[in-house]
């Protein structure tokens, strides 16, 4: 199985330039990228904004275009601390310095058993994780409980755990399932319902269970996050680090979520060198995704030199300026398309 994955590069007249991640890259520089050329790159939030009005053009914010913008605003933000010397974490609020980050990706497969389910968890938590998710692929309410008692079991009760339920239940099965999971103290459950019925539900999930109800990831909007924290009483916040829009919004998104005493832990498991640097800035920043280093199927890991590294559960900001990541031209060169 392949994977396309867009870096973005914004370069300055002064030599210096910034990158991000994902996006569409024709869609980048066909629409957006003329948008900038000339542009003063500090202004990072008039430009985001230049970039947001633009893409109601084409049927509006939808993911394509949020993910595209939000490759360009990393790149800009990482572009202004290189610029002024000062690493991007520092200029996003600079709260802490080292970020928790939990291990995702087990569960795709939906025939993977329970134990062997409950064995990946156990696998990445000997790396160091002190938090582990894995997802729900199938609407058996049975299996889910085996795979959940037996992780469980496997993790110990000291370390997080969370599942990832892919909205495949209904409201009803939610609510019960929520109820069912207790003994297990759950930390969170992650988009438990349809995203077309979420709203009622996730007030009753959140009377049901003693775990946290996180979601939101495919939101990329500030309104639509508003509505899911003030109508649906989301507690923990996930759009997407690019489908949100990138650090601009993200920032926005942070400060809604702390007027509402809700977490915000951006989405994006093969993106945890770029979300570790915006929890470490905002007050209200939980806890980082990241496919381990371990599995075969990440790349944030590999793309740069010297590598981004979690170790024992956490992320220490750098000191070096903007994101203070250089790509491995070997490796880009190895796997360019």
């Amino acid at each position: 199985m392949t994977r396309d994955w867009t870096v973005t590069l914004v370069h300055a007249d002064n030599g210096l330039r910034g990158m991000g991640r994902g996006g569409n890259a024709d869609l980048i520089a066909r629409e957006f990228a003329p948008l900038l050329v000339g542009e003063e790159p500090r202004r990072i939030a008039r430009l985001w904004d230049r970039m947001y009005r633009a893409a109601w053009r084409f049927r509006g914010p939808g993911r394509a275009a949020m993910t595209s913008i939000g490759s360009v605003d990393i790149a800009l933000w990482d572009l202004y601390g290189r610029s002024c010397g000062e690493p991007v974490w520092r200029l996003l609020g600079g709260f802490r310095d080292r970020v928790p980050v939990y291990a995702d990706g087990i569960g795709y497969n939906a025939n993977e058993s329970p134990a062997e389910v409950a064995a990946l968890v156990r696998k990445h938590a000997d790396q160091g994780y002190r938090a582990v998710k894995f997802h729900l692929v199938e609407p058996d309410a049975d299996l889910t409980m085996e795979k959940v008692r037996l992780s469980r079991e496997a993790l110990g009760p000291d370390l997080r755990l969370m599942v990832d339920v892919h909205g495949v239940w209904d409201g009803p099965t939610c609510v019960e399932m929520a109820k069912r999971f207790n003994p297990y103290d759950l930390y969170w459950i992650e988009e438990p319902i349809p995203r077309d019925d979420e709203i009622g539900i996730y007030r009753l999930i959140r009377e049901a269970s003693h775990a946290l109800v996180a979601g939101g990831e495919g939101e990329g909007t500030l309104y639509g996050a508003q509505r899911l924290i003030t109508q649906g009483g989301l507690q923990v916040l996930q759009s997407d680090i690019v489908v949100a829009g990138g650090y601009t919004n993200l920032l926005r998104m942070a400060g809604l979520a702390e007027a509402h005493r809700a977490h915000i832990a951006p989405h994006g498991a093969q993106y945890p060198d770029l979300i570790c640097p915006f929890l470490a800035g905002v007050p209200n920043g939980l806890m980082a995704p990241a496919c381990p280093a371990s599995e075969p199927y990440q790349i944030w890991s590999k793309m740069y030199s010297p590598r981004f590294e979690v170790r024992n559960g956490e992320a220490q900001m750098t000191e070096k300026p903007g994101l203070g990541l250089e790509l491995d031209e070997a490796f880009v060169k190895e796997y360019r398309v």
